[in-house]
């Protein structure tokens, strides 16, 4: 299984501004812009912008479902060649909360092409054509996904520093990512979730009790394991933006990583009946509390348990109905 590793430029200022219409971004004049509610969206087309600001809808709607805050508003550039440095200054000057950095379907096409003829050398042309393809298709839903991340950290850690050593944000690794894939759109993870009872089908001693998962780091969190990304990488964007193919055993590590973030997040909405608890249990950990103290402190009245152990029982409770639905 191959599967994409996108790494794109996030960079954070204290206040929400994005509002009225957009201002230009200097040494980018040609790009068009959609101003929304939800931020500023540019691109090199108006259809394009429009789509990019239709994906920040849907990615703040969702923000809203299953973290019960609202989205603040940033701002969304598709574009390749927007230096990181001038994209510091951009969001300093209009005090954005945010600012994602990302490359049109094209430019990511082009990318992960080259990643592919690097690192995979041995795949035919018909193969990396149809992962090109793959890709090319996904890029609105990869755009939520990442947009996730970036509202993610502006809502719950918006003075964190990117460079402190955390992978994402401080929270817990699972956390981050399960609050950016429940972005994605609902096909994406319905695929996901199917993923998952298959993957209890057939190698379920590979499925992790929380008392080991909750703690686990995400396969691509150490600075050797992003270094060896970008070697097999497509080359870095102007704006940040590396494009890799992973294969093999970290395509796999990262595929269970995700199935189980997303399957955690599942786990502990169902058992609460609250759709956006993973919004109180992030707000908790931004104050300062672990969630050991949090589960002890909140579990109970959530159906989780009191403690890891109680949540472990209910988590293999809640694996065994998996495991009877049905797999597609």
């Amino acid at each position: 299984m191959d599967t994409l590793f996108l790494l794109a430029a996030l960079l954070v200022s204290p206040a929400p501004h994005a509002s009225g219409a957009c201002p230009p971004v200097p040494s980018l004049p040609s790009l068009v812009c959609e101003a929304t509610p939800h931020g500023w969206f540019y691109a090199d087309s108006a259809q394009a912008a429009r789509q990019a600001a239709d994906e920040g809808a849907a990615t703040a709607a969702a923000f809203q479902r299953y973290l019960g805050r609202a989205a603040p508003a940033g701002a969304t550039v598709l574009s390749a060649r927007f230096p990181m440095e001038r994209q510091e200054v951009f969001a300093s000057q209009h005090a954005l909360p945010y600012l994602r950095a990302w490359i049109p379907a094209e430019a990511k096409a082009a990318m992960i092409e080259e990643s592919l003829r690097r690192s995979m050398p041995h795949l035919s042309d018909e193969q990396v054509g149809a992962i090109v393809q793959r890709a090319r298709q996904s890029s609105g839903d990869i755009l939520r996904h990442e947009l996730g991340h970036s509202v993610y950290r502006a809502v719950f850690w918006p003075r964190h520093n990117p460079d402190d050593g955390h992978y994402a944000t401080p929270a817990p690794d699972w956390l981050d990512e399960a609050s950016a894939i429940l972005m994605e759109p609902e096909t994406m993870l319905a695929d996901r979730r199917a993923q998952f009872r298959q993957w209890l089908h057939e190698t379920p001693e590979q499925v992790s009790p929380p008392s080991v998962f909750l703690s686990r780091p995400h396969p691509f969190a150490t600075a050797e394991q992003r270094a060896l990304l970008a070697e097999r990488s497509g080359g870095q964007a102007a704006n940040g933006t590396v494009a890799a193919v992973v294969s093999g055993d970290g395509a796999k590590a990262q595929a269970a990583f995700y199935l189980q973030s997303l399957a955690m997040a599942d786990f502990l909405i169902k058992c609460s009946g609250r759709q956006d608890l993973l919004g109180e249990i992030s707000q908790a950990l931004a104050d300062g509390m672990g969630f050991d103290a949090w589960l002890t402190a909140n579990g109970l009245r959530h159906q989780l348990g009191a403690n890891v152990k109680e949540l472990d029982r209910n988590w293999s409770a809640w694996v065994n109905a998996q495991r009877e639905a049905p797999t597609q």
